[in-house]
């Protein structure tokens, strides 16, 4: 579990936050709306303050492949800020979303007044290469099966909600799920079923229920041999 997955911000001294927050705006997303495209400039540094923003690209056909979706406190754009190379996906809001957003420029200069961003900046890259590395080991090594179970697992813990019988659901659609996974709807809904007639999960109007949050990382987290890398925030299940 990997707390402050997305986010050097929170760790920061508070003054150093404070010095943030006096050179940043706040701007309205309204759901479907991009904060940038693929291949602008990496002119804006942004962290999310409530609502949802999703990484995706687009194949010729126009399917959607999502690679990463942050939530309130999870910092994003900061690559390309740091190496001035264009914007490698779009990021775009899931959902009505307000995010701070500071100037590269104004970024510089407080990296060089405050030492400890680029400390705090250089933990969460690391933390991100974990994570990424762990999805690269799922995304060849493992059948697509275990890869929706460990993506449900994940999300469990990002995204998870508690229902009345004290077990873990996410709010998640079979295509949704798909873009996740870079597979077929239909293959995703195949491999759903399979797992709730084995016992692992109830499907319920565009929910997943998961009886045992415990029990299904035990079954799946160590289908590589290795830990799952999860984020975690302090409203998870």
């Amino acid at each position: 579990m990997i707390p402050y997955l997305h986010d050097f911000v929170s760790q920061l001294p508070r003054h150093v936050q404070d010095d943030i927050q006096r050179h940043s705006k706040v701007r309205h997303l309204a759901r479907g709306e991009t904060a940038y495209r693929k291949d602008d400039e990496p002119n804006e540094l942004f962290r999310l303050l409530e609502g949802g923003i999703k990484l995706c690209n687009y194949s010729l056909d126009g399917s959607e492949h999502v690679t990463g979706e942050f939530r309130s406190g999870d910092c994003f754009g900061e690559m390309g800020v740091l190496d001035g190379m264009p914007r490698v996906s779009h990021a775009v809001a899931s959902k009505d979303s307000h995010v701070s957003v500071i100037s590269k420029e104004h970024f510089d200069k407080l990296c060089d007044q405050h030492p400890d961003i680029y400390r705090e900046l250089n933990l969460m890259l690391c933390r991100r290469m974990r994570f990424l590395y762990a999805l690269n080991e799922e995304s060849v090594g493992l059948k697509l099966h275990a890869r929706l179970a460990r993506a449900i697992h994940r999300l469990a813990y990002s995204h998870g909600h508690r229902d009345e019988q004290s077990g873990t659901y996410i709010e998640m659609s079979h295509e949704e799920l798909s873009n996740i996974l870079g597979a077929s709807r239909q293959s995703v809904s195949k491999e759903l079923k399979l797992l709730e007639q084995a016992g692992d999960i109830t499907l319920r109007y565009g929910k997943i229920h998961l009886h045992d949050l415990a029990q299904f990382g035990e079954k799946y987290e160590n289908a590589l041999g290795m830990e799952q890398v999860v984020p975690v925030y302090d409203d998870d299940a």
